[in-house]
């Protein structure tokens, strides 16, 4: 076999025990792998983990898929890392016409309102919510510029039997059809990398349509089979 064939065998090996349905090698050499509707961050990383090539997660029509272009990843990484926009304290804002801090203050009202509304959320919890978010929103990014959150909420809630409060948690729905970059999800989520999952079901622990309305251009997207993704996490419990 030629060396991207076995790059392609042994991702598809990792990919079998993630869940994964099919795998092929592309003509382009990509490795294309078919996951399962919901697929936990966990399974995500042990993926990209497997690979020292570009990992990207995304939709084919109705399915989630993953996929790895077989060539060593550019250089630079760390240097585009870091010109991503960082959210800074609202109160130190001013009126301006930059559209990632109208993206800021936008999650900082929606943060304030939670906030209000269940007064026994940690604040430090609900800190780290509204960085999550912003930084989904102003730096999660398809290949070529792609805007890919198309909504998004802050919540409280129980996702397990086992939580004796409710927790903060983080939702998205994001574009279908938009391939993301595993490691620049990673970098947007920071903590809440570490338990949440994505799904193409159209609600998922409770969460749908309520808290994240589709847009006319997903709605149209839906009715020709192409699904959004529901991002669903938490902040960790410190």
């Amino acid at each position: 076999m030629s060396e991207f064939e076995n790059q392609h065998a042994s991702l598809a090996a990792v990919a079998s025990a993630q869940g994964c349905s099919r795998s092929l090698l592309t003509p382009k050499n990509v490795s294309v792998h078919t996951l399962p509707e919901t697929m936990a961050f966990a399974n995500i990383a042990a993926l990209a983990g497997s690979t020292t090539c570009d990992a990207y997660i995304g939709t084919v029509e109705k399915e989630l898929t993953f996929s790895a272009h077989l060539e060593p990843k550019k250089g630079g990484g760390e240097e585009e890392e870091s010109e991503l926009f960082e959210p800074r304290p609202s109160k130190k804002r001013r009126r301006t016409s930059n559209p990632a801090e109208e993206e800021a203050d936008r999650v900082a009202k929606a943060r304030a309102r939670l906030a209000a509304s269940v007064p026994a959320l940690s604040s430090s919890e609900l800190d780290v919510a509204q960085k999550v978010v912003t930084k989904l929103v102003c730096n999660l990014r398809g290949p070529n510029g792609e805007i890919v959150v198309q909504s998004y909420a802050i919540l409280a809630k129980k996702l397990g039997v086992a939580d004796a409060a409710q927790r903060v948690v983080i939702a998205a729905r994001l574009n279908a059809g938009i391939e993301m970059k595993v490691q620049l999800l990673k970098s947007c989520l920071g903590a809440c990398w570490e338990d949440g999952l994505l799904t193409t079901l159209p609600t998922c622990q409770g969460i749908g349509k309520l808290e994240l309305p589709l847009s006319e251009e997903a709605a149209a997207a839906a009715v020709f089979g192409n699904a959004a993704i529901l991002l669903v996490t938490s902040v960790p419990n410190k």
